[in-house]
Order: C-alpha cells, then sequence, then structure tokens
C-alpha cells in the first residue's frame, strides 16, 4: 500500500493526541473520582474496579483476535469509541447504584479504549508495508501521544477543581466523540488487521503463535529485546520517579522529571528516527545499551546530584525515542507468517509481563546499585551483539 498523505498523517497524529490527552487525563483523576462516590467502606470496591479497568484496557483483545480479523479497522475503531463514550455517559449512575454495574461499565470502557489502541497500531502495520515508512509513522504519532500525556492530567485537575466532576466528564465525553467522528478521516477504509493471504490456515490463535515463537531463535531475540524494553522502558514512572522525588523539596525540580522527558521525546524523535536501521530487532538492542548508560547515570546522581539525573533522563529519552516506535516492528519482522492480530495480541501480553517486572522491590540501602544492575543488563546484551556484528562482518571480508 502507498505511504498515507499529509491529511491522513496529520488526522492520525491529532487522534493520538486526543486520545492520549483524554485516557491520561481521566486515569490521573479517576480513583478520585470513585473514592468520592463509592461509599467509603467499599474502598476495596474501588481498587477491583480499577483493576477491572486495567485487565480489559490492556488484554481483552487478547480474547477476541479472531473476531477482529472480521471487522475493519475503522469499524473497530468507531466500535472502540462508541463504547467509551456510552460507558462514560453512564458512570455516574453506576457510582450510585449496584457495584456490579461499576465493574461492567468499567469492563465496557476498557474494551473500548483496547480495541482504539489496537486499531490504531494495526492500522499503520497493515497499510504501510516498507519499515523505514513505519517506523517514521510511528515515530511521528509518539510526539503527539507524549504532549497528550503531559498536557491531559494538568488540563483534567484544573478543569476537574474549577468546574466540577459533570464539566470534566462532559469535555472527556466530547473529546473521544470528536475522535471517533475524525477516525474516517484519518484511517483508511477497508483495511483488515490481517495478512494478505489469510485464510483457514493462517487464522487467529495466539496460543499457536506463541508455541510457535519460540521455535525460533530469530524470533526468540525479539521477544527478549522487546521484553527487556518494558523493564527499561517502565522505570522512567516507577523507580526514576520515587528516586527523582527524594532528591529534591523544590516542586519545580520535582516537575522537571515529568516534563523532562515529554519534551525530550517531542524534540528528539524525529532526528532520532532518521537513524534507524533495516532490522528493528537489532535497533532495539542498540537502545538497551542507551538506557543502560541512562541507568549508570542515574546511579551516579541519585545520591544527591539532581541535574546529573536531568541528564540521564534526557539520555533515557533518547533510548525511548528508538525502542517505542519498533516494538511492533520488531515482532512482526520476526514473525511475517503470522496473524497480525496474534502478533499485537503477543505485544500486550509481552509488555504485560514487563511492566510487572519492572515493579521488584528494591531493597534499603541498594538504591545505586539496583540503577547499576539494570545498566548492566542494558549494556550487555548491546556490547555483546556489536561484537558479534563486528567479527561477522571480518570474516565476510577474509
Amino acid at each position: 500500500m502507498e505511504k498515507p498523505n499529509d491529511i491522513k498523517r496529520d488526522s492520525i497524529s491529532v487522534n493520538y493526541f486526543l486520545n492520549t490527552a483524554a485516557y491520561s487525563g481521566l486515569f490521573s483523576l479517576l480513583s478520585v473520582i470513585l473514592t468520592g462516590q463509592v461509599s467509603a467502606a467499599s474502598s476495596l470496591y474501588v481498587g477491583l474496579a480499577l483493576g477491572i479497568l486495567s485487565l480489559f484496557s490492556r488484554g481483552s483483545t487478547v480474547f477476541i483476535g479472531s473476531l477482529i480479523e472480521r471487522f475493519s479497522t475503522v469499524s473497530l475503531t468507531e466500535a472502540g469509541f462508541g463504547f467509551m463514550v456510552f460507558s462514560l455517559l453512564l458512570l455516574q449512575p453506576a457510582m450510585g447504584g449496584f457495584i456490579g454495574f461499576l465493574f461492567a461499565d468499567l469492563a465496557l470502557l476498557g474494551l473500548g479504549l483496547s480495541l482504539v489502541n489496537f486499531a490504531l497500531r494495526g492500522h499503520i502495520i497493515a497499510t504501510v508495508k516498507d519499515k523505514k515508512i513505519q517506523a517514521s509513522l510511528f515515530a511521528l504519532v509518539t510526539m503527539p501521544a507524549n504532549l497528550g500525556s503531559a498536557i491531559g492530567p494538568l488540563g483534567s485537575n484544573y478543569i476537574y477543581k474549577a468546574f466540577g466532576q459533570t464539566l470534566f466528564i462532559a469535555i472527556i465525553v466530547g473529546l473521544y466523540a470528536f475522535s471517533a467522528l475524525l477516525a474516517p478521516i484519518a484511517l483508511t477504509h477497508h483495511v483488515f488487521i490481517r495478512n494478505e493471504k489469510s485464510g483457514e490456515e493462517n487464522t487467529s490463535s495466539i496460543v499457536k503463535t506463541i508455541t510457535d515463537s519460540l521455535k525460533s531463535p530469530g524470533t526468540v531475540l525479539a521477544i527478549l529485546a522487546v521484553f527487556v524494553g518494558s523493564i527499561m522502558n517502565g522505570q522512567l514512572f516507577a523507580g526514576m520517579a520515587l528516586e527523582f522525588h527524594s532528591l529534591s523539596d523544590s516542586p519545580v525540580i520535582r516537575g522537571l522529571f515529568y516534563s523532562i522527558d515529554a519534551i525530550s521525546v517531542i524534540a528528539l524523535q524525529m532526528p532520532v528516527s532518521k537513524i534507524k536501521e533495516h532490522n528493528a530487532t537489532s535497533f532495539i538492542v542498540k537502545s538497551l545499551g542507551i538506557y543502560g548508560i541512562s541507568f549508570a547515570l542515574f546511579a551516579c546522581g541519585v545520591s544527591s546530584c539532581w541535574w546529573i539525573c536531568i541528564i540521564s533522563l534526557v539520555v533515557f529519552s533518547i533510548a525511548e525515542c528508538i525502542y517505542a516506535p519498533l516494538i511492533n516492528i520488531a515482532l512482526v519482522e520476526a514473525q511475517p507468517d503470522k496473524p497480525l492480530v496474534d502478533i499485537l495480541n503477543y505485544r500486550l501480553i509481552i509488555a504485560a509481563i514487563g511492566e510487572s517486572a519492572r515493579a521488584m522491590k528494591r531493597s534499603a540501602g541498594l538504591t545505586a546499585w539496583y540503577w547499576c544492575a539494570l545498566a548492566l543488563v542494558g549494556i550487555m546484551p548491546a556490547v555483546v551483539t556489536n561484537q558479534i556484528r563486528k567479527r561477522g562482518q571480518r570474516i565476510i571480508r577474509h
């Protein structure tokens, strides 16, 4: 298929921006809203409700792969936005009624979020066959996504405090409704998330895709690279945020942490995307090395020097600019004969496991060692693969 024109490219970027702004804004306040509405004696229900939302928003597409293959990306996106708008309109009565109603409502919201994110990623892969253009498009949508993530919580907190909950929910609904109207413009019609030669022998089966992937060394390498990268990338809002927060009492310096990454990614994403290699997996492995350098710097600054931590955040952003746009491409590249639906779902499973692994607690007094260990985990694969590549080039020359 041809490279998307400027109108479609810009529309997809706007769609990503609106989605991430609404998503990050909603999630920054949802726990507060639920806690204020649900009985204080039922605080356990709030945790369960948020857990259900997280579960459905991250993994609901895993169970409906064969169904997803039957509908176009535009239909999937519109259905997802419809589920989200409907669930948000029902949120207020759901919070005041039977708790099972709230669980079902948030499950519907999570399903909508999962469908939209899945369809947008799948659409780029299904419509663009050239890996360089794919990488450029994923890099392009990463910038507005980061901008939306930075602006969403700030705008939502202001609106919620100044105008109240009703207007806040109405604005979120409006953003999703506008995105739904934009989707037919942003996305090419009659595009399906499946291989061109899909048939009875190549239909969605996530279990078969996982089993077959473990038989190929190249595929295993791609999976391990994406998995380790998900652990590394997840450190930003896990351990790094907590450590940086303890370095200074200044709200300005603390605020730098949350803005430096977003600003750096927006500034660096397109320049970094220009130097990507043909093989996505090898470039992800290089990004692990850059993550490692970032953590090594963070280990030096975490004891007292906040400005070294700022430098480490910029380095972290360079790694993020490489890693984030190439996740889907690396997995598709490693398994070109597998259903696209399964590969995208596989990515969700790997990310979920990686995000769980990133939550490992560090022992008291071993903070610097923790970051040094993570640095080695990132740097060693990059060094080893680089040496293997150089050795292979020498053998070819001789």
